[in-house]
């Protein structure tokens, strides 16, 4: 059984109690909005009876519910569930960052340059997926991925890492976007070990598929097809390569590691803060491949980068940490027969989204703001009253 659980009730409480006798507005120049994609009660269930120490969701003092509707179903989709939680206004489902008429939507991340801050964004995903999308982009099919990548050169972000080569070179338009990056003042970084190693304060890495999620081993691949390196930033990596050089593969610890890296970069020099956006998005599909073992698996990986952010909030007291997700997927349960066999089994009710709350996590400064029930939409209006 897990350690210590009483004590860390009652500190919890306690947490929970200072946090709302403050009438004072707390400082907050940091923020961090991780989000599990697909992760409904079901995912965080699947961890919490599958892990013997306290997980990441067990030291949160503020949890709450938040509804997951898009404008035109009760059921939403990636690219209208990122645009609730990236702009607070919800649009149809297959629209990305822009409301039902079609109309532009300005994302909390921009806001946040606004107001002076930093911004990056970390996913293990592409980076033209639908939830970092919706945080820069604005199109009205998820689907029209080489103008998300356009937008993404002019997104102002100044660090991010994902995957997706393919969107920024091998395009319909001929345009080699690395160049473009490149000539905007960012370094652009095409393998795992020239993100962990660099010092530059403004740089996209744009990484293989399978350096940033990892197959299971019944796959022979990590997802969608790699991008012919053709680019600038590939010559001038070329040129620059170490022959002897090891290429580094970790996919399993990528997402901890490169949330590290980032928030390294954005803190230095930050007289403003920051705002971080984080996706873990392969949990939605364990969720829809209904598998018990991936989907246990994922979740393990996204409770090492949460715990490893818990521990940053805690020794930075003006950062705010959200963790909540876009919808969930699967209909996932705990399986009534799986106690006998001294281990989780898990029950799925659809291959699909389901329109369940999703819960919502909260840390360190402002999390107060985050306990009871909201809708996706709430989550960013709060973040931005904070940070005014």
């Amino acid at each position: 059984m897990k350690r210590n659980i009483l004590f860390s009730a009652s500190m919890l409480a306690l947490a929970f109690m200072t946090a709302c006798t403050s009438a004072r507005k707390p400082e907050v120049e940091n923020v961090i909005y991780l989000i599990g994609d697909g992760m409904g009660f079901g995912a965080v269930t699947s961890l919490l009876v599958s892990e013997d120490s306290l997980t990441g969701f067990e030291y949160a003092p503020i949890v709450g519910l938040s509804e997951t509707c898009s404008a035109n179903n009760y059921v939403t989709d990636s690219p209208a569930g990122g645009t609730a939680l990236a702009t607070g206004t919800r649009t149809n489902n297959g629209y990305l960052g822009v409301d039902p008429e079609g109309n532009q939507l300005t994302s909390i991340l921009r806001k946040a340059q606004e107001m002076g801050k930093k911004t990056g964004i970390v996913v293990n995903t592409t980076l033209t997926e639908a939830t970092p999308g919706a945080f820069y982009a604005g199109v009205t099919s998820r689907y029209r991925v080489f103008d998300i990548a356009k937008q993404f050169t002019e997104s102002g972000v100044d660090v991010a890492v994902g995957a997706g080569l393919d969107h920024f070179i091998n395009r319909p338009d001929s345009l080699d976007l690395t160049a473009t990056l490149i000539e905007k003042g960012y370094d652009v970084y095409l393998s795992w070990e020239n993100v962990l190693n660099t010092a530059s304060d403004k740089f996209v890495g744009i990484l293989p598929l399978g350096d940033v999620h990892r197959s299971k081993s019944d796959n022979n691949t990590a997802g969608a097809a790699e991008g012919q390196e053709v680019c600038l930033a590939a010559k001038l990596a070329a040129a620059a390569e170490d022959g002897n050089a090891t290429h580094l593969s970790e996919p399993t610890v990528y997402l901890e590691k490169a949330t590290a890296k980032a928030l390294d970069v954005l803190s230095r020099n930050s007289k403003n803060g920051y705002f971080l956006m984080i996706e873990s998005a392969v949990i939605d599909g364990y969720g829809h491949n209904n598998d018990p073992e991936g989907l246990i698996e994922e979740m393990q990986e996204f409770n090492r980068t949460l715990l490893q952010l818990v521990e940053y909030v805690n020794a930075h007291p003006k950062t705010l940490l959200v963790v909540t997700a876009d919808h969930e997927t699967g209909g996932v349960g705990l399986d009534y027969f799986g106690y006998e066999a001294g281990k989780p089994r898990l029950n799925f009710s659809t291959h699909g989204h389901t329109g369940t709350v999703v819960p919502v996590f909260a840390y360190g400064a402002g999390a107060e703001a985050f306990a009871g029930v909201m809708k996706n939409t709430d989550l960013p209006k709060k973040i931005e009253g904070l940070i005014r």
